[in-house]
């Protein structure tokens, strides 16, 4: 496993290449998630040397986004006299030498740099691991104590190659926020001390190491303040070791780099962060200096969007719905996007483990537990998310809880799952190709289907793709390209013919059977619904049933009480399947109508017709 330059280099420029040219910017919609104002910041920063929102920012915006800024996030502290952009400057600050060069572009290159240096330094670690653990010349073979980071016994390359471009975490060097920044500001002072921890006696060298260390643990702090949680691993082991030298140094370092980053905030936008104590709010589609009104009037007086006054959110049985969730949910889990990182867990348990692993271990913990308490309806990162948002601002810092490659048999596993799953997200790296933006379409696929979809994250709106309407005796949650929900017809819906859907009905009493009526003018249309404890099968092969059949649908509970409902005492959730295996498109066979809908079924809830 020695470590090749030139290969790592032509590797380099090859992806380094693919940031500066994908075609990204006037991409239709526009932003994703939070790219809008880490754009626009970076912009402002180069171009007019502050932090305000004005006219200048938002005509860039239209010159880079045919829509404008979706999705952008400001902040006021005088009621809308002055704005400026509502997320932290550091990561877009550092991107400013490559916005100066490619515009918007610059910030997936910035990237792209960063995410090749983590994989680099990860491949040299290795490199300079194995020597240590090869055998003397008529040694007995010993399975030595860990010493370095990690060991992987000579599939190293294997595993690291899955471990960062079998990953959702590759996604999101594609998108112009600052995932892969917190990425690296956690993974870089980890990859250090794992290099001076084994070091007898330390040089000035030394501590400059510990010294950059803590300066990228105070980036990741200003960018997202729950990754100050990472200098736990470093901290304590400093301590543990009786380094005292080197926890003053990491102190310091870090202490003067958060305030001097602090300041710097403080100074450009008159607040010490763009998440506290100020007003905020997310802009869509109309933007202030364009709209009308108060732009300020929606969340007036509020917290709405900060970190002030959090605290524990969730209950018991949310928290451990939402811990499952976490492994293998559907829009959410480890499993599919993430599958080296469950891979790192088994090797960790299978050991060998040293007093570092567990540190990491314990910071990874405490980042992702700190989300699961205080924003039980967003521990993954909010709409604009592939996987977990939030984790992978973590999922570099796995990599260290690897000391040996116990059963290789196991790399067939993460492989696997990413084959099944990851891979398809990674095919698209910049944006799903679907009808709405951030309809999440990958998640469509019969193996994505499988998993098990969010419960508790439904409620929360959360999930982009999903209709949520009130009918009959519950509210339905259905997936947005198989129901034509937009339409909010008085009696019921339309289902897209040639159709296979899940479909969940929340309700605040229990129900032992579900009642609608369904019609459909295709003689050759089957409906069939199936909840597992019922299946109703309905041929539309006379008049009569084309006309109208009742359905009654057996039921029975998936889950129960996960804070869906608000202002009820319990709240019931259930799970069918409804597919169609035909339609017709109106407008195809009648010359009077330009309804370019695909039809098969109407779901009538009140008796009325379609």
């Amino acid at each position: 496993m020695r470590f090749r330059p030139l290969v790592f280099v032509c590797l380099a420029l090859l992806l380094l290449g693919l940031a500066g040219t994908l075609y990204k910017v006037h991409f239709p919609p526009g932003p994703v998630g939070d790219e809008a104002a880490y754009v626009l910041i970076a912009g402002s920063l180069w171009h007019d040397h502050d932090l305000n929102y004005d006219q200048r920012d938002l005509d860039r915006a239209y010159d880079t986004w045919d829509q404008g800024p979706y999705g952008l996030i400001l902040f006021t502290r005088d009621g809308g006299e002055t704005t400026y952009f509502g997320k932290p400057f550091v990561y877009s600050a550092l991107a400013v030498p490559f916005y100066a060069l490619l515009g918007a572009q610059g910030l997936m290159v910035f990237n792209m740099l960063l995410y090749v240096a983590m994989f680099g330094t990860a491949w040299w670690l290795l490199a300079r691991r194995a020597p240590e653990l090869a055998p003397q010349p008529g040694a007995a073979v010993a399975d030595p104590a860990p010493a370095g980071p990690f060991c992987l016994d000579g599939l190293g390359g294997l595993f690291l190659g899955g471990f960062f471009f079998a990953s959702a975490s590759f996604v999101y060097v594609f998108w112009m926020q600052p995932e892969v920044f917190n990425m690296a500001c956690t993974f870089f002072p980890l990859a250090v001390w794992a290099v001076l921890r084994g070091k007898a006696t330390w040089t000035w060298k030394h501590h400059a190491g510990l010294a950059f260390a803590a300066l990228c643990l105070a980036a990741a702090f200003v960018s997202k303040e729950p990754l100050a949680v990472m200098a736990l691993p470093l901290g304590v082991d400093l301590l543990w070791s009786r380094r005292y030298k080197g926890l003053a140094t990491l102190m310091l370092a870090g202490l003067l780099g958060a305030l001097a980053l602090v300041g710097v905030q403080y100074k450009l936008s008159g607040a010490w962060s763009p998440y506290r104590d100020v007003q905020r709010r997310s802009f869509e589609s109309n933007y202030p200096l364009e709209m009308q009104g108060d732009p300020w009037d929606l969340y007036k007086g509020t917290d709405y969007g900060s970190w002030n006054g959090m605290g524990v959110e969730t209950q018991l049985r949310p928290l451990l719905y939402n811990l499952g969730y976490f492994l293998v949910g559907r829009h959410t889990g480890l499993v599919p996007y993430f599958p080296f990182a469950v891979l790192a867990l088994v090797l960790f348990a299978l050991g060998p483990r040293d007093r570092f692993a567990w540190l990491v271990l314990a910071g990874v913990g405490l980042y992702v537990l700190f989300f699961f308490l205080v924003r039980p309806g967003n521990y993954h990162g909010g709409a604009g998310f592939i996987g977990n948002r939030y984790f992978a601002g973590v999922y570099p810092a796995t990599l260290f809880l690897v000391t040996r490659l116990r059963a290789r048999g196991l790399l067939v596993l993460p492989f696997a799952a990413a084959g099944l799953w990851t891979a398809s997200v990674l095919a698209v790296p910049v944006q799903q190709i679907a009808p709405e933006f951030t309809l999440q379409s990958h998640v469509r696929s019969a193996a994505f289907q499988r998993l098990p979809l969010e419960l508790t994250l439904l409620g929360h709106g959360k999930l982009p793709g999903y209709w949520t309407r009130n009918w009959g005796q519950g509210t339905w949650v259905l997936r947005k390209d198989d129901f034509f929900a937009q339409e909010n017809h008085p009696d019921g819906i339309w289902v897209r013919g040639a159709s296979e859907s899940e479909v969940i009905v929340v309700s605040p009493v229990p129900l032992a059977t579900l009642y609608f009526i369904a019609r459909s003018p295709l003689p050759s249309n089957v409906l069939t619904v199936d909840s597992g404890a019922d299946r109703v099968v309905v041929r539309f092969d006379t008049a009569e049933k084309r006309s109208g059949v009742p359905v009654e649908l057996a039921l029975q509970p998936v889950a129960e009480d996960l804070g869906f409902l608000s202002a009820v005492p319990h709240e019931y959730f259930y799970r069918f399947t409804l597919a169609t295996t035909h339609g017709w498109m109106p407008m195809r066979t009648d010359p009077e109508s330009q309804d370019p809908r695909y039809l098969s079924t109407f779901l009538s809830f009140t008796g009325g017709g379609p």
